[in-house]
């Protein structure tokens, strides 16, 4: 069965690597949220605003990559001038239908790391005041981007129905400003919280992660430059093919990249299992379990310790009483007296070392 609906013998539609990009990115993006909501829920006990966020960003992501690859069997893929005619109509509606769920799902993770930024950062009032700014003013202008696009012509239908009388906004500077203001709000997110790391002191080795992290976090940002390089592309022929590939990728990578940093806990507890013994992994960590363990054992050696050094030092005096009695005596006994044990033993092992050399 031919994928893309009455297409013309000898067309080669892009189809085939549009789907399977949307899908990868997809199930990556899908799995490091349900791995986030398994960190939040059964290992922390908790779950907040920005947990919350990010799963609807999720949802969004997975209802708009399943119109992207929709669009595909009505002309996706194809330059304008190759589309068949026939399926306008049907292409437009599964278009339009397509626009909330971009915008909502790169708004998404924007705000649910604002939304993280200010749970983390408590006591700096004037930190949190911008940080809450930049989150409206991200909501509000992504909301107007929404509405731009919806009511984009007049009449509206006409944006599902291009052959309907009317008019529309020009496409190249409706996405331009779009464009602008994504890449605006993305680099607000990107530097915000620089001033609190700065202040923070952390190993090098985290600095190091946290500097890949973020690093891969303003990949989003290239996306929506490649964006808007893109419609150059489309006002030539028609072909919205990359446009619509680089708005997948923004999208899933910075949903997956929202993620990551919550997945500490999941990450420290594999490299635990990976222990042997209660040493150390490659990794560096060592379990709660383990510390208990060996702690215990220490605390078990000195005071079996104490109490034979005690009653050692009660036989070689000729003590007894009270002081040699009970348990609790005999490991309270005075610090002098392990001083003259010690001496004690060291004399009996010069003997012993004597002894053995005569012979």
């Amino acid at each position: 069965m031919q994928w893309v609906h009455n297409l013309a013998p000898g067309i080669v539609s892009q189809a085939p690597m549009i789907i399977p990009v949307c899908v990868a990115l997809t199930v990556l993006a899908v799995a490091a949220t349900l791995l986030r909501c398994y960190v939040r829920i059964f290992m922390l006990k908790t779950f907040g605003a920005d947990d919350w966020v990010i799963v609807f960003s999720a949802v969004c992501s997975i209802i708009y990559n399943a119109l992207t690859i929709e669009q595909t069997r009505w002309g996706l893929g194809l330059d304008l001038k190759y589309r068949p005619k026939v399926n306008a109509n049907k292409y437009s509606e599964v278009n339009f239908a397509g626009r909330p769920f971009y915008m909502l799902g790169i708004t998404g993770f924007k705000v649910s790391l604002c939304l993280a930024y200010i749970r983390l950062v408590n006591k700096q009032k004037t930190y949190r005041q911008i940080t809450w700014w930049i989150l409206w003013g991200c909501v509000l202008s992504h909301i107007g981007g929404i509405l731009v696009l919806m009511f984009q012509c007049k009449p509206v239908q006409k944006s599902w129905a291009p052959a309907t009388k009317g008019t529309c906004l020009p496409n190249d500077i409706t996405f331009y400003v779009l464009a602008a203001n994504t890449i605006f709000f993305d680099i607000c997110v990107i530097i915000l919280p620089i001033p609190v790391f700065l202040r923070t002191q952390i190993a090098n080795r985290k600095k190091v992660a946290l500097i890949g992290l973020f690093a891969l976090f303003s990949f989003t940002t290239v996306c929506s430059v490649m964006r808007m390089v893109q419609i150059i592309t489309i006002a030539k022929n028609g072909n919205s093919t990359m446009l619509v590939l680089w708005g997948t990728i923004e999208m899933n990578v910075g949903i997956t990249t929202t993620c990551i940093p919550t997945l500490a806990p999941l990450f420290k507890y594999f490299s635990e299992r990976g222990q042997h013994s209660g040493k150390p992994s490659s990794l560096g960590y060592v379990s709660n379990n383990s510390r208990r363990s060996k702690r215990t054992m220490e605390l078990t050696f000195i005071r079996e310790q104490k109490r034979s050094g005690a009653s050692a030092y009660c036989a070689h005096t000729g003590s007894t009483g009270r002081d040699c009695d009970s348990e609790e005596n005999i490991l309270a006994v005075a610090p002098e007296a392990h001083h003259r044990l010690d001496g004690i033993q060291m004399k009996k092992d010069f003997q012993v070392e004597i002894s053995s050399a005569h012979s």
